[in-house]
């Protein structure tokens, strides 16, 4: 007959070594299971007991750098800025409006560098967290950001080509709504990677 061992509740708080927020999905160590969530605020009471997923020592590192989190953040301000500043530009006067199309035509010419440091940044740490890039999400994260990339080139094309000034803004603007919104996406996309469909984990 098998023995049924009954953890005390000490022994239970020193094997827990992680807990995670059921509200937010904020996950600290179990030292602080005594503390409300510093994310969301909740009380103590949504802490839950947390077992993360064990990784190869160098892929954890490597992770740990959150590489990509930052690297796709330029690309974002920079799809921003691409649909904001020439508006912008075209309701001031003209000594502040064509340092905006000069501020624009500047950002535009890095935004396929930009997006390409996003993309390969984010498919290393695709391959190094999931060891596969042929998942559903994955593969449609892949093919928006080469959308985006064409966009970007589109964008840095028409800058280095003709310059950005009235003529061209609301063309500018067009490509940079176009290529906020693949951002977005690309975000949202991430997001479901990172947390789920539903939030970051369902227990409660």
């Amino acid at each position: 007959m098998k023995e049924i061992i009954v953890e005390t509740k000490e022994q239970k708080e020193k094997r827990i070594q992680y807990i995670i927020c059921r509200v937010c999905g904020y996950i600290e160590t179990a030292d602080k299971a005594d503390q409300p969530c510093p994310a969301c605020g909740f009380p103590k009471t949504v802490w839950a007991e947390y077992t993360p997923r064990k990784l190869n020592p160098t892929r954890k590192k490597l992770l740990d750098l959150h590489l990509h989190p930052i690297a796709v953040h330029f690309p974002i301000v920079g799809s921003a800025l691409t649909l904001g500043l020439p508006l912008l530009a075209l309701l001031v006067p003209y000594n502040l409006s064509y340092r905006l199309f000069d501020f624009t035509m500047m950002v535009a010419l890095v935004m396929p560098l930009l997006c390409l440091v996003g993309a390969i940044s984010g498919y290393i740490g695709g391959k190094l967290r999931y060891k596969s890039t042929t998942a559903p999400v994955l593969k449609l994260k892949i093919y928006l950001s080469i959308v985006y990339f064409l966009v970007t080139v589109a964008q840095c094309y028409m800058a280095y080509v003709y310059g950005v000034d009235a003529g061209n803004a609301l063309i500018m603007a067009a490509l940079g709504a176009v290529a906020s919104f693949l951002a977005a996406t690309l975000g949202k996309k991430g997001s479901y990677l990172f947390a789920g469909l539903f939030g970051p984990y369902v227990q409660g």
